[in-house]
């Protein structure tokens, strides 16, 4: 936790913040910064503020996104397909299929998937919901499940669509229509 009493430079504050957000690798809302640094709520929102005018300023892969009241630390729209390469490598392929099962039949219910995958449709739901990638609702006794805005992002697809990004899920993973 950062101890700002000794007269701190908004700059620490500023590179406390950003280092925060660097490594948390989810987004973070204001109450969980000031948890993780100490920091008090207004000088984190002045902080988040002038870091993402700084990013939003320079030419940069990396910008400080505002997803709802949360803040993450991404790779810009302009730089997503490069990277995404390396991200996908923290998917299994199983963890990848379920993923491209949701994205062919969205809405999906949670138990109709489970008919197709068995008991691992659980974690995998979870794994890929704590990753932002999927949107979940009750559904009676079940969940339906569909694809979140972040998920074309997450693939880098470049999909309009709800049928051109069946196509292209279907593709990636060999699915048959």
């Amino acid at each position: 936790m950062m101890d700002n009493s000794d007269g701190s430079d908004k700059e620490d504050i500023e590179l406390v913040v950003e280092s925060v957000l660097f490594s948390a690798g989810r987004p973070l809302s204001i109450p969980e910064l000031e948890e993780m640094t100490g920091v008090d709520r207004r000088e984190l929102r002045e902080a988040v503020k002038k870091l993402r005018r700084m990013y939003g300023n320079r030419k940069s892969a990396i910008e400080i996104k505002k997803i709802g009241t949360t803040y993450s630390m991404e790779l810009s729209s302009d730089y997503l397909s490069y990277g995404v390469h390396v991200q996908q490598s923290e998917m299994d392929e199983d963890l990848l299929k379920t993923a491209a099962l949701i994205a062919y039949y969205q809405p999906v219910r949670q138990s109709d998937l489970k008919k197709k995958i068995g008991e691992k449709v659980y974690r995998h739901v979870d794994e890929l919901k704590d990753k932002g990638l999927v949107l979940v609702e009750r559904d009676g006794r079940t969940y339906s499940i569909r694809t979140s805005p972040k998920f074309q992002e997450y693939f880098g697809l470049e999909a309009g669509g709800r049928d051109e990004l069946k196509k292209l899920m279907a593709k990636k993973v060999g699915l048959d229509g």
